[in-house]
């Protein structure tokens, strides 16, 4: 049974409490640590939902021209052949099909219909028939939704890219989270934030299902988006500073498995629910259930001590090591040096920015490359996976391998960074994915499994990139422009994202380009990838200088480590 102690002779008797040495006694990922995080990562599943959400509330059914009410009865015409008179054919994809956007517009009288069929085409000929863009409004397929937002409030044809905009803006709201969000954390911290922002996350995502029209959607979806995006990384930094810093990145994985998870469900919920208001609703209500974070979640011991706030540490560090059933020294708590010393001369150091990654010629060049492939791994990401609705077969089953792929995929990449390094196994990864994504589009329609194994071949390739992309960029950046370093990755990453739905609409002129696209920059940077130093093994640099010459040491050995050479 753990009995709180109090300071013993010779120790300080003020509250110190240092964490690193507590992590000895609770574990560096012990039972306290797990029943704290794997709680706060139920976010993660609702930040899912309400991500890739879009993909069945924007949805776009087959559709066509609501057309004038003109009486073609008299005409003893068949159901394709009036079609034939009404709506003009077009070319799309190599194939002949009748215009969604278009209807022939005619002056005609009430004789011009009281003839044969035969006698309506030769009386107007296609070449003499004025073509118009729809202007009675749209005619839907309601077979696979109830109700989208496209079908709501007419966002086809000339509106289409309104669909592609409300993506770009979620991503634009992600960006600005990322940017604003660990400023806030870090200031009133972790758990307050978490906690407001969940009630925010709650408030605009329930009154979106309530927008009039599709601009205030829009908006609400952009708040949604910048709440969304410090929602997920809070937990993370929770884990990493409650675990030890070998645990870090199963504590990123185990994140990301959540995430997963949520995609999976999502498949499943909108199976049920075809009207996308209710979508909305249903994804929406489970964030009251995290109101029990307010009793469930403490903030992070190790924030608290960055705020000296020593005294509401030691309370939590107590009720840690309840849980984890340890007693705890008193060293623990009434140590004169709480953190390490270099933590201690942090306010010493110079302040680096992130023109400083760009100073020296190897660490600009390397910068360059990670930004690429941050940005290339989110812009492919995402057109696949806000795409789901492009492949063959059914939308719902197809999007729920889309998002079962990813869990083995999170698991192989932890065992490809301990066997094979960084390098090799990044750029293989993209190169086979963008390979995949390229070939997925140029299969036969009636192949349509053939299409779906390359794409979820290229997203499982994706995937996994990401979690690696991840762990090489911490490891190639000095110490002292690491988080600056890193932000910046993110928020390439970000701009990826924004473009992926914009890329899609290339679509109109080849149907293939996006996927060629999305294909050829992933294969791109693969190859660049190449260009990295390998990380694996190797001392990590600290300094501006050790990140110029980095790669040019060698490889720190056991017995180095042992002799400490």
């Amino acid at each position: 049974m753990y009995v709180p102690t109090m300071p013993a002779q010779g120790l300080s008797e003020t509250v110190m409490v240092n964490y690193d040495k507590a992590l000895k006694y609770l574990g560096g990922f012990g039972p306290w640590q797990k029943r704290v995080y794997l709680v706060a990562c139920i976010p993660a599943i609702l930040n899912a939902f309400q991500t890739m959400g879009i993909v069945f509330i924007a949805a776009e059914p087959d559709f066509s021209c609501r057309m004038p009410d003109v009486n073609y009865t008299g005409l003893n015409a068949t159901a394709a052949e009036i079609r034939n008179i009404t709506t003009p054919w077009e070319k799309n994809e190599g194939e002949w099909k009748h215009s969604q956007c278009s209807r022939y517009s005619y002056n005609f009288s009430a004789a011009d219909l009281n003839t044969t069929y035969s006698g309506f085409v030769e009386r107007f000929p296609v070449a003499n028939r004025t073509k118009i863009r729809c202007d009675q409004g749209y005619v839907y397929d309601y077979s696979q939704f109830e109700n989208t937002v496209v079908t709501q409030w007419d966002v086809v044809c000339d509106y289409k890219w309104q669909v592609n905009m409300i993506q770009s803006v979620w991503m634009a709201g992600l960006m600005f989270g990322s940017f604003f969000g660990g400023h806030a954390a870090d200031i009133w911290g972790r758990r307050p934030v978490l906690l407001f922002l969940l009630v925010v996350q709650f408030l605009f995502a329930m009154a979106s299902a309530f927008s009039p029209n599709f601009t205030v959607l829009t908006a609400f979806r952009f708040i949604m988006a910048s709440a969304c995006m410090i929602i997920f990384e809070i937990p993370f930094v929770i884990g990493a500073e409650l675990v030890s810093p070998e645990k870090r990145t199963l504590v990123g994985m185990i994140l990301m498995m959540y995430w997963a998870v949520g995609y999976v469900l999502l498949a499943g919920i909108a199976y049920f629910i075809r009207t996308w208001m209710w979508l909305q609703i249903v994804i929406t209500m489970p964030y009251i259930l995290l109101i029990s974070f307010w009793w469930l979640i403490p903030e992070s011991p190790r924030w608290l001590i960055s705020r000296n706030r020593h005294s509401e540490a030691k309370v939590i560090v107590e009720k840690g090591a309840k849980v984890a059933k340890v007693t705890l020294p008193d060293d623990v708590f009434y140590d004169d040096v709480p953190l390490t010393k270099a933590d201690q001369n942090a306010s010493e150091r110079k302040l680096y920015t992130f023109v400083d990654l760009f100073r020296t010629p190897n660490l600009r060049k390397w910068t360059l490359n990670l930004f690429f492939n941050w940005a290339v791994n989110s812009l492919v990401y995402y057109g696949i996976s806000l795409n789901t609705a492009a492949f063959h077969g059914n939308l719902y089953l197809n999007f729920a391998i889309s998002g079962l792929v990813e869990i083995p995929a999170y698991l192989i990449s932890i065992y490809l960074l301990d066997k094979f390094g960084r390098r090799w196994p990044l750029s293989l990864m993209m190169v086979i994915g963008g390979i995949a994504c390229i070939i997925a589009f140029f299969v036969p329609k009636n192949l349509s499994w053939l299409t779906i194994t390359l794409a979820m071949t290229g997203k499982f390739c994706i995937t996994a990139t990401f979690a690696i992309i991840y762990v090489f960029s911490a490891e190639i950046f000095p110490t002292v422009v690491r988080q600056v370093g890193m932000g910046m990755g993110a928020m390439m990453a970000r701009v990826g994202g924004i473009v992926a739905p914009f890329v899609d609409l290339l679509g109109v002129y080849w149907a293939p380009l996006p996927y060629v696209i999305f294909g050829g920059t992933s294969v791109a940077a693969g190859l660049l990838a190449l260009l990295l130093p390998e990380t694996v093994g190797m001392e990590l640099p600290a300094t501006i200088e050790d990140g110029e010459n980095f790669g040019k040491k060698g490889v720190i050995t056991e017995e180095d480590k042992e002799t400490g050479l």
